[in-house]
């Protein structure tokens, strides 16, 4: 969620007058400039976190705030964007702005001529249709076991169907990445029925890990009648459900910033949230409602494909209370069931190995493994964090080399672990840093 600080702020330039163009040459140069070039609003700066590339057909609300004392325009549409106002042809570009979407280009100097920066000023919000649609008749009794597509075989979905089974289905297409780094996102071509409401977008991100259920699903609600807030009428619907009387927790939060409604049974997770700060006129025109799915399915883990191909070059076995960590087997297809030959040489004792044959590096307790292609490894190093209960957590981690990923491999919660670091380094010939190399030239 947004974090909203309050601080002074004075503009370094009068926004009365207007700045000088800017041409497009120093455009092209300028590293802390703002424009818009062939229907897109291009934020360039040096620190990655203000700049922004977004068609202006996608926008959808535009804010002022303030963070850290830095006065910023805030973009929401298929990218959220900060850009700040001290930005080289920021008034200029706000004035072409205000021209094509429609709002008055004075908003700047009222917002910069604020003594204390202690609100969000409302700019503009696209006006888009109703997109969803609450049941009259509100029978439904199936919110806990799934969605029905609403196609002429009202096909049902259950909660549990996995992401290879969902993907496949007519209904669903694959969105166009506007950036490179984008995750891959699936959404229904027709409306989703989710208890008593009938939404016209609902979507899910991809995930590596296809033989497991979808981790989470999520809709946009919005309505294009300014009285009839949709955040209230989702909100009153989920608790109406006799079907989440049996929660676990219920919990709402509302205030100047945030409306947040939470509701969470065994097996799922009901969030529902207003897209952007509740004080502002957009506060509660567009709502996030996601649906998360809380059940484990360790049979999704299966055996690797090549466990009898495997050629151990490299091996050592731990001690006792040291055991693989899992925790991200529902994103992670490197994590698999122990192959039974591994149970039998490690005596089912943690164990890391190195697999000539298949160039993989291999980590394994009594029940699971996870197996790293060991040219992507930079190198080993332990890690120790305070788990939930103030329980000191000791992992052995692996740094990925083409990105600044670490994983989390082997964990214990004594000190058991770290007492092997000696072991490790002898028997596998993989680079260990250890906590004092940093400090050594």
């Amino acid at each position: 969620m947004f974090k909203y600080i309050k601080h002074f702020f004075k503009p370094s330039v009068s926004t009365e007058e207007k700045k000088p163009s800017v041409d497009s040459y120093s455009l092209s140069k300028n590293e802390d400039v703002i424009y818009i070039e062939n229907g897109y609003l291009i934020s360039k700066n040096k620190i990655n976190y203000y700049k922004c590339r977004q068609s202006i057909d996608h926008i959808q609300v535009l804010y002022f705030t303030c963070i850290n004392n830095k006065g910023l325009l805030f973009v929401a549409g298929k990218h959220n964007s900060y850009i700040p106002l001290s930005s080289e042809n920021f008034a200029n570009t706000f004035e072409q702005l205000s021209t094509v979407l429609g709002f008055s280009k004075q908003l700047l100097s009222e917002f910069t001529n604020t003594t204390f920066c202690d609100r969000n000023l409302f700019i503009w919000a696209r006006k888009n249709e109703t997109n969803y649609t609450i049941l009259e008749s509100k029978t439904s009794c199936d919110i806990l076991k799934g969605y029905e597509i609403q196609n002429s075989q009202k096909t049902f979905i259950s909660w549990d169907t996995t992401y290879d089974e969902v993907i496949k289905l007519k209904e669903i297409e694959t969105c166009k990445l506007d950036n490179e780094d984008d995750l891959v996102k699936y959404t229904f071509t027709i409306p989703v029925r989710v208890g008593d409401v009938i939404l016209n977008n609902f979507s899910f991100y991809d995930c590596l890990r296809k033989n497991i259920a979808v981790g989470s699903y999520f809709s946009y609600c919005e309505n294009s009648d300014p009285y009839n807030k949709p955040y209230t009428e989702l909100k009153n619907l989920l608790l109406s459900y006799k079907e989440l009387n049996s929660l676990k927790l219920n919990k709402t939060e509302e205030n100047e910033y945030i409306s947040s409604t939470t509701i969470q049974t065994e097996h799922q997770e009901f969030y529902l949230s207003n897209a952007y700060p509740a004080s502002l006129d957009a506060g509660n025109m567009k709502v996030f409602f996601l649906v998360t799915n809380l059940k484990e399915y360790p049979e999704s883990v299966i055996y690797p494909k090549h466990t009898q191909k495997l050629a151990i070059s490299h091996c050592t076995t731990l001690g006792d209370s040291i055991y693989l960590d899992t925790q991200t087997y529902k994103e992670n297809p490197n994590i698999y069931r122990i192959p039974t030959f591994i149970q039998e040489i490690s005596h089912n004792k943690p164990f890391i190995w190195i697999d000539e044959k298949n160039d993989e590096v291999g980590f394994s307790d009594d029940l699971y493994t996870h197996l790293i292609p060991r040219k992507e490894i930079e190198y080993f190093f332990f890690q120790s964090t305070v788990s939930e209960g103030n329980i000191l957590l000791y992992k052995l981690c692996v740094k990925l080399k083409s990105n600044e990923t670490q994983l989390d491999v082997l964990k214990s919660y004594s000190n058991s672990l770290i007492l092997f670091e000696e072991q490790i380094k002898r028997d596998i010939p993989i680079p260990f840093k250890s906590h004092l190399d940093d400090y050594i030239d």
